[in-house]
């Protein structure tokens, strides 16, 4: 299935140093054994079978003549660039913490994506309207392996909004992602990702990112949808300056399984991070999160904190939250919290008395604790569709 025959076809048509990296991530993918996720019982998971990507994925905009955008699938003629882009990320990995997910998943999104984009932001353009990409998956197109590679260069600003969706509630698809992310000197990126997969569909999506001097990265990770859901964050903060933020929504109802974690590696002096979740349970469904904080050799005076609040609508819910600090410097200050508890009964009470079905209170409680994170949303008609599909899941 996921074989150097199936490899050979994929770089068919492709550009020569882009098709010879996805052999390289093949030969190592292969040697691999997979990992399985216990916290959340997600045991011996099998890849499904592959399938081609076929659908459009990018809105066009006037106003973005400025900004570069290639497939990664297609004949590139720079891609000399992408790779010394790619290149930085060697031997960045940091192995104290939460690892996110296995080199099983990644080398799999290296070698056999079916689709992805390398987006650059040049040096001094401020782009002012966002980058839109969307991936609807169907009977005809059930798998998504998305390689992503985002560059804001020096002094460069830039918006990019991913929304992952289905139409089709039966449909068993699947997606692995890999998105890296280079932030250069002054410059700004925000990153909006959207998953709202069906209970069928499982979702594995790793993210990446090196930010330098006085750089910075906002993410604004959206899990509403999947059956098994695993996803990872991390932040490498490299010089004096380096600033990244993850503002993220979850809701998991039904048997779902979440698996988030969140990663901030402080490498520069007077570097700052700041990790904000806000979740809801509901039904049976199980969530971990793992939130850390990493202060290296040589980061005084960094600032990072992390928050997580859940509010469980049901007993019968399973929530683990690991939040942990590391450091190696003493001039550093780091924060951590989390808060998980009930609904508050007698707010719930209250709502009711005021004519609002318990349906309808719920549903009020939640969107109030979204909404902070919710209007980060640079798209109207997103952040309306998003709100919708949440009261459809308390409705449920």
């Amino acid at each position: 299935m996921y074989n150097k025959k199936l490899v050979d076809n994929l770089t068919t048509g492709q550009s020569k140093l882009l098709s010879s990296r996805r052999r390289e991530s093949f030969d190592h993918f292969k040697y691999l054994a997979q990992g399985d996720y216990k916290r959340i019982n997600l045991i011996d998971y099998q890849f499904p079978e592959y399938n081609p990507y076929n659908k459009e994925y990018l809105k066009e905009k006037k106003g973005q003549d400025e900004l570069l955008i290639k497939r990664m699938t297609d004949n590139l003629n720079n891609e000399e660039e992408i790779l010394n882009y790619l290149d930085q990320f060697k031997d960045k990995k940091v192995k104290k913490g939460n690892q996110g997910l296995d080199a099983k998943y990644l080398t799999m999104a290296e070698a056999f994506y079916n689709t992805g984009l390398f987006i650059k932001a040049p040096k001094n353009v401020k782009l002012k309207l966002p980058v839109e990409i969307f991936y609807q998956l169907d009977q005809e197109n059930p798998v998504l392996i998305d390689n992503n590679l985002i560059v804001a260069e020096e002094n460069s600003s830039l918006t990019v909004v991913f929304d992952y969706r289905m139409q089709d509630q039966n449909l068993e698809a699947f997606h692995n992602g890999l998105t890296r992310v280079i932030v250069k000197d002054n410059a700004v990126l925000n990153i909006v990702k959207v998953q709202r997969f069906n209970d069928q569909s499982d979702n594995f999506d790793s993210n990446i990112s090196l930010v330098s001097n006085q750089g910075e990265l906002n993410w604004i990770p959206i899990e509403l949808g999947g059956r098994n859901s695993v996803t990872n964050n991390e932040n490498t903060l490299m010089n004096a300056g380096s600033r990244a933020s993850i503002s993220s929504v979850y809701f998991a109802d039904g048997d779902r399984k979440l698996d988030l974690g969140f990663k901030m590696n402080h490498q520069g002096r007077h570097s700052s991070s700041k990790i904000e979740s806000k979740g809801v349970l509901k039904d049976r469904a199980q969530k971990v999160f793992r939130g850390d904080l990493y202060f290296q050799k040589g980061a005084g005076q960094a600032k990072g904190s992390e928050k997580e609040e859940v509010l469980l609508l049901d007993k019968t819910v399973d929530s683990d939250s690991i939040p942990a600090l590391f450091s190696e410097e003493d001039n550093v200050e780091g924060e951590h919290a989390v808060s998980a508890g009930q609904i508050d009964e007698q707010l719930l009470f209250y709502l009711m008395s005021r004519g609002l079905t318990k349906a309808e209170a719920k549903q009020l409680m939640v969107e109030a604790a979204f909404n902070p994170i919710f209007a980060k949303i640079p798209l109207n008609d997103l952040k309306g569709s998003v709100i919708n599909d949440v009261k459809t899941r308390i409705r449920s």
